[in-house]
């Protein structure tokens, strides 16, 4: 099944979306496994899926998500007409922004009266950026995190030279912080050991 994983352009200083210059990261996959290309391109010149059960998978990155872990009230479930009532009534406290400006998603297999992870980000910006693949004839069949919680605990490099970032992923969330400056020394001021050269990070 091919896809086109594509990862949506950070939010800017303006809730309007993607620029009409901006430009995606993707890979495009022939089976879901292998990489048949990757490379970045504006919306409209994105390689299009074509195929029985092609899809596009857009992506959120990591530094646009919040994570937070409630537990649902009984009778609350992932379809009920209620639960975005109950999550901004849950978070209102947790979060930064106004509840309302802000997209909710729950965990696969939430369950009531178990702890389940929620992951938010700006409601408009999301709106914008799917709909800036639609126009361009990419619409998304499925949005995913670009991490999320989870163990074992994991470290990972995201993001470009001038721009990268450093995250942790382990089951108490997902924890970025942004690498000013040279990557390397950002690692070799972690705790523990780093390779002089570690690998990966040429």
């Amino acid at each position: 099944m091919r896809t086109l994983i594509v990862t949506l352009p950070l939010p800017g200083d303006t809730a309007s979306g993607p620029a009409p210059s901006a430009e995606y990261d993707y890979v495009l996959t022939p089976d879901g496994q292998q990489v048949g290309s990757a490379a970045t391109a504006a919306a409209a010149l994105l390689p299009q899926p074509a195929g029985a059960g092609a899809e596009v998978v857009a992506v959120v990155p990591a530094r646009a998500l919040s994570w937070h872990q409630v537990e649902l009230p009984k009778g609350t479930s992932a379809t009920s007409p209620r639960l975005r009532a109950v999550l901004e009534g849950l978070l209102e406290d947790r979060l930064l922004d106004d509840p309302t400006e802000l997209h909710f998603a729950l965990q696969p297999q939430a369950r009531p009266g178990a702890p389940v992870w929620v992951a938010a980000c700006d409601r408009a910006w999301l709106r914008a950026a799917v709909q800036a693949l639609e126009a361009a004839q990419r619409p998304a069949s499925r949005i995913v995190p670009e991490l999320w919680p989870g163990e074992p605990a994991a470290l990972y490099v995201t993001g470009e030279p001038g721009n990268a970032a450093l995250a942790l992923t382990d089951d108490s969330g997902v924890m970025v912080w942004p690498v000013a400056g040279d990557l390397h020394a950002g690692l070799q001021a972690l705790p523990g050991s780093v390779p002089d050269d570690p690998p990966g990070l040429a």
